[in-house]
């Protein structure tokens, strides 16, 4: 049989940055052994650098591998906020609508372009997994007078927490894989067999409780010199993720439930949680709630945080929501996940008790609403201070003929995304450079992770992890007492049942349009149900004096093909990976 890496060969040729230091000439040198590598700091800080470049799909980056320096961000075709059905496009886009209408072949063998989720993501973590393995094969033989010790933890700790970043954004997606624990050569035997998805968070969190051995610092923020380093916190932050899937229905045997893992996930995000009250470099934040993702270099809120440089608008960064954020070409939230918005004294809309209007529907809503969403009447700065948000005919001035329409400059559903973009910074009018974050983990969603496993663990809101001082309840007030939103009303908080719907609701509007919610959908196994066959809303907007604020709303269906199977919860391995490799033991998944 061949020897050849395990669906590694993209991860060969990426390598090359920094793999090519063990065979490259220097100018005015000659050429480097791998001995002269792992005796040159700058060098193997280098390749660990090459571990935070695997990340470069998340969010916003579009590239094709060939050209991964030069791409830089751009438009995400393939969006997993439009899967989860979040928000939908202004018009057709090739990857995106082969996932939608459930053609997983087409958007992994043919979409490679504009679309991380199905392409970029498997490339990228194998890679970061063939790159923490190599630094770790040598990092323990650097002797002290080339890195300090606290040094070298760093660069070990950084492999042990990519490689179970790797594993676990794969695993998600495609189910658990063979763990390589050792560097990879051509004469690796790499045909083993797939493990069951509990061995394979046991190697997970394996990694992660060593990088947070490792990790000399909690975390990097406003650090002179390790901005952008990962501290001991984001193997934390991982920690909790990956238990808070493993426990999830579409990863235990039989799709059931796993108090014993939902145990473990309560205490690992105790853990950060606990470790939050005595830190200044990591926790809930509570000032205003747009900073959290527009304030250089970030908030105590970002676990794993990412970092940009300031950009002008025009430079597409989170040109997903509104291309260089003029309204051109935008994603519009769904009707859907404007009625997940909670009123402002807790209801969901549907409770008789809400006293919900959907001809006054913006009035008393959860202050979170406000601050994620544009709709009619809402106010942001266009071309002047606080302008009116037009919905029947201008998104953010572009003007529209046909409302609601695919034409560009519209939104389809009749709103716009606010979140995540910064007051006064659009190329109409405020075309200057500011501060965009959207951190992969984030405090909130450790406290969510908390309220869930808790409930999971033993069925009642009102219990608490081992050692810890909150409950399940506690938990979600906590997050949602921060922006202004009052406690999960009692009616809800003595009920595993209920309390677990008010969870997964706090799920969806916390981190609505962060590129999480599909992946929750597929954990707790409601995929099928809330998207196969599903066409989305929006409303239009008409004018109408009779109307209590001057205009009638009109829900409308937006047809939309969409389709969701049970093998759906696994992506398909690629055709090519199957042919292509000698790899008998590496078994499609059901259904493909």
């Amino acid at each position: 049989m061949r020897k050849i890496y395990i669906l590694l060969t993209a991860s060969l040729i990426l390598f090359g940055s920094c793999e090519d230091y063990l065979d490259r000439k220097d100018e005015n040198s000659d050429f480097l052994s791998e001995e002269d590598v792992w005796r040159d700091k700058n060098k193997i800080n280098s390749i660990a650098f090459r571990l935070y470049d695997c990340t470069e799909w998340w969010f916003e980056t579009r590239y094709t591998y060939q050209r991964r320096q030069s791409a830089g961000t751009g438009k995400n075709y393939a969006n997993t906020c439009q899967f989860s059905g979040e928000v939908i496009t202004t018009r057709s886009l090739g990857g995106s609508d082969a996932v939608m209408r459930g053609d997983w072949w087409e958007a992994v063998n043919r979409h490679t372009f504009a679309n991380p989720d199905f392409h970029m993501a498997w490339e990228d973590m194998w890679e970061a997994v063939y790159v923490s393995n190599t630094i770790l094969d040598q990092i323990d033989n650097v002797p002290l007078d080339v890195m300090t010790n606290d040094e070298r933890n760093q660069v070990k700790g950084e492999a042990h927490l990519f490689r179970a970043l790797a594993y676990h954004e794969i695993s998600k997606r495609w189910g658990a894989m063979p763990y390589f624990k050792e560097k990879i050569f051509p004469e690796t035997d790499l045909n083993r067999v797939r493990p069951t998805y509990l061995e394979q968070i046991n190697d997970i969190v394996a990694d992660c409780d060593s990088a947070i051995m490792f990790l000399p610092e909690v975390s990097y923020l406003n650090h002179a010199s390790m901005m952008g380093r990962m501290g001991k916190a984001a193997a934390m932050g991982l920690k909790s993720r990956a238990l808070t899937t493993a426990a999830s229905p579409n990863y235990t045997p039989n799709n059931g439930s796993d108090p014993d893992l939902w145990e473990r996930a309560a205490v690992a995000a105790w853990e950060l949680i606990q470790l939050s009250r005595t830190s200044d470099k990591v926790g809930l934040y509570d000032g205003e709630y747009t900073h959290i993702f527009h304030t250089e270099p970030g908030t105590i809120e970002g676990v794993w945080p990412r970092y940009f440089a300031t950009e002008r608008p025009n430079l597409y960064t989170l040109s997903w929501m509104w291309q260089g954020v003029d309204g051109y070409h935008g994603l519009s939230p769904t009707q859907e996940m404007i009625d997940l918005f909670e009123t402002a004294d807790g209801w969901p809309i549907t409770h008789p008790s809400s006293g919900y209007s959907d001809q006054d529907p913006y009035t008393n809503r959860d202050p979170r609403f406000y601050e994620d969403i544009l709709y009619h009447g809402s106010t942001w700065s266009k071309t002047t201070e606080n302008q009116t948000m037009d919905m029947r005919t201008e998104p953010l001035g572009a003007d529209r003929t046909t409302p609601n329409g695919s034409d560009f400059g519209n939104s389809k559903t009749g709103y716009l995304v606010r979140k995540l973009i910064p007051d006064r910074w659009n190329r109409k009018k405020y075309d200057v450079p500011k501060y965009v974050n959207a951190p992969y983990i984030r405090m909130a969603e450790i406290y969510l992770n908390y309220a869930e496993a808790v409930n999971e663990a033993y069925g009642n809101p009102q219990a608490m992890a081992p050692g810890a001082d909150i409950t399940a309840v506690d938990a979600l007030n906590a997050i949602r007492n921060r922006v202004g939103h009052v406690n999960v009303r009692p009616e809800f908080t003595t009920d595993y049942q209920l309390f677990q719907d008010r969870v997964r609701n706090e799920f969806q509007v916390e981190l609505c349009f962060e590129y999480h919610i599909w992946f929750d959908l597929i954990r707790w196994r409601t995929a099928r149900e809330k998207l196969d066959n599903h066409n989305f809303h929006g409303v239009r907007i008409i004018e109408d004096a009779t109307a209590p604020t001057g205009v009638r709303f009109e829900r409308f269906e937006i047809p939309w093909e969409r389709r969701f199977e049970d093998r759906h919860y696994r992506y398909p391995l690629r055709q090519s990976d199957l042919e292509i490799f000698e790899l008998p033991k590496l078994v499609q998944n059901p259904g493909w």
